[in-house]
């Protein structure tokens, strides 16, 4: 089985896809838009990729991906406890470093302690891959933000650690596919497929008054919990938008059958991304 995510050896995409798939084969790719596209054309079976974290917020082009890639199914989900290094070549002080290099999230999840030691920041493809970079350019001035597992993978030393913003700072991922099978469910764990079930759908509501309001409703009138709504621009026309929701529940049974059904009502159109056991732990990466 292989399975593909974005970034290198190192990154956090990385431990989560070797959590949920132990014995899979981990195939990196540059982007997002490439780890799509290796789904598309049969390169992998299945993916993993980050979509949330709880300092940051959502991972938007992974949201785009999955709006544009319509026959992927999320099946599985995990949470990662993400810790990040300030890693520098070996010799390095803290008091050297000039820039920092690491994926646009990571930057933004540590932006408070690069601000107060007024290092700047560099946008790179990956966290991992910035601390391959910053080792193979052993400029003492500049460090890669990462894990410490990254650090060890490409010889770094540790010049600082536990720099993000928020103590508490979880990133979740889906695993996703565009060819489900019982054979791919079976590959996760069952310490991480034993949650309740949990549902993504994203849909467009009609242009009429009240009609946002109106597709929420049934949710609330059926006692099923709402985890997440967030709006992003449909790229189908100038301010118009679609909406992104997870709730508690299984689409085929009562009561989110008959939620979806009064939700249809009032929208465009609605598309179930999937259905998969909600993370109930934390995975604390080495």
């Amino acid at each position: 089985m292989k399975v593909a995510y974005q970034g290198l050896a190192g990154a956090y995409s990385e431990a989560a896809l070797a959590a949920l798939f132990p014995k899979a084969e981990a195939v990196p790719c540059r982007t997002f838009a490439d780890v799509f596209a290796t789904l598309a054309e049969g390169s992998a079976d299945a993916a993993v990729v980050p979509v949330e974290n709880s300092h940051a917020g959502s991972v938007v082009d992974v949201y785009d991906q999955l709006l544009q890639h319509r026959g992927v199914t999320i099946f599985g989900e995990a949470i990662v406890r993400v810790r990040y290094c300030l890693l520098g070549v070996p010799g390095a002080t803290l008091e050297q470093v000039r820039r920092v290099r690491s994926h646009p999230q990571s930057l933004s999840q540590c932006d408070e302690w690069l601000r107060t030691h007024k290092i700047e920041a560099v946008v790179a493809f990956d966290n991992a891959g910035a601390a391959a970079e910053v080792a193979k350019a052993k400029d003492p001035t500049t460090a890669g933000l990462a894990s410490r597992r990254a650090g060890r993978r490409y010889g770094l030393d540790v010049l600082a650690e536990g720099i993000e913003t928020t103590p508490e700072n979880f990133t979740r991922f889906f695993a996703i596919t565009p060819r489900p099978s019982e054979a791919l469910v079976d590959a996760i764990p069952p310490a991480l497929r034993s949650g309740p079930l949990k549902t993504s759908v994203v849909y467009a509501t009609k242009n009429e008054p009240g009609a946002l309001t109106r597709s929420l409703q049934p949710f609330a009138t059926a006692g099923l919990q709402l985890t997440k709504i967030e709006s992003r621009p449909s790229k189908a026309a100038p301010w118009d938008y679609v909406f992104y929701l997870d709730f508690e529940g299984n689409p085929s049974a009562s009561p989110a059958a008959e939620a979806l059904a009064l939700m249809r009502t009032c929208c465009a159109w609605i598309q179930i991304f999937g259905t998969y056991p909600a993370a109930t732990t934390v995975l604390e990466p080495d």
